[in-house]
């Protein structure tokens, strides 16, 4: 067991905020699952007490690297956002594994969060490998290639995604999403909607939670009322042009700026 600074750092609001889909809360306690690692973690005020995952892993996996306080001083000049910063001022950006990822955001496709952690696990299940951990049985993520059985992917419920999800999983590989982290964001975002089911939102919540694209600026539902309701007030904007908006207004910050107003709009809806 280990113990990482995080000064600044909000661990339940960074894990409640949509971008992770495979976790479990367990009194004090948070049970990760991503990819072929487990750990769990919890919070003492300014420290992170970890088991199973090092420092350097827990670190970057939950952006402890990047300068907030730089990144907050420029954002909360903004007046809306300093507000929704105030409120949630630990919130982080994740750098999640990518593949997993693209899976969790083509089942959240009209959905929500619940049904989202119940097909990524459904998924782990018929897929994935059996590992032991403090007692529990749980089971890896597979690896792109690995969800090959249609007829056990659609028993996870996930209905018309299904087709979505076998067809990207035939064409990517991890060389694949390296390849895509040295692009320009632009053409980055293009191959990812190349890929079968993928659209704007969910080529910009791949790029911002898991290939280090801070400029993707994910638009859904919440995020079109936040806009609507605080910086365009009346102004007519198509929702394909909002992503465009953030990106402009808030540039390489855009999707940290994305972050707070989702987080803050939705649990203050």
């Amino acid at each position: 067991m280990g113990v990482v600074s995080c000064p600044g750092f909000n661990l339940a609001h960074t894990l409640d905020s949509g971008q992770l889909f495979r976790y479990v809360q367990d009194g004090e306690w948070y049970a990760i699952v991503t990819r072929d690692k487990v750990f769990r973690v919890r919070q003492e005020r300014d420290k992170l007490v970890v088991e199973g995952a090092s420092e350097r892993f827990v670190k970057r996996f939950f952006g402890l690297d990047a300068d907030y306080s730089a990144i907050k001083r420029t954002l909360v000049k903004d007046p809306v956002l300093a507000h929704a910063i105030r409120k949630y001022p630990g919130l982080r950006v994740l750098n999640q594994d990518p593949w997993e990822c693209t899976v969790g955001f083509l089942c959240s496709q009209f959905s929500n969060i619940k049904k989202i952690k119940g097909n990524m696990e459904c998924i782990a299940r018929h897929f994935g490998r059996k590992a032991v951990f403090r007692g529990k049985t749980v089971f890896a993520f597979p690896a792109p290639g690995e969800i090959n059985d249609a007829a056990k992917l659609k028993a996870c419920a996930v209905g018309f995604r299904a087709k979505y999800i076998l067809g990207v999983n035939a064409r990517v590989s991890d060389a694949w999403f390296a390849k895509l982290r040295t692009l320009p964001y632009e053409q980055a975002k293009e191959k990812l909607m190349e890929l079968p089911g993928i659209g704007e939102k969910v080529a910009d919540c791949i790029l911002l939670f898991s290939l280090g694209f801070t400029e993707a600026f994910p638009v859904d539902v919440w995020m079109e009322r936040a806009l609507k309701e605080t910086y365009l007030k009346g102004k007519k904007l198509p929702l394909s042009k909002m992503g465009g908006w953030g990106r402009e207004r808030w540039g390489k910050l855009a999707g940290y700026a994305q972050q707070w107003l989702y987080h803050w709009r939705r649990l203050h809806s």
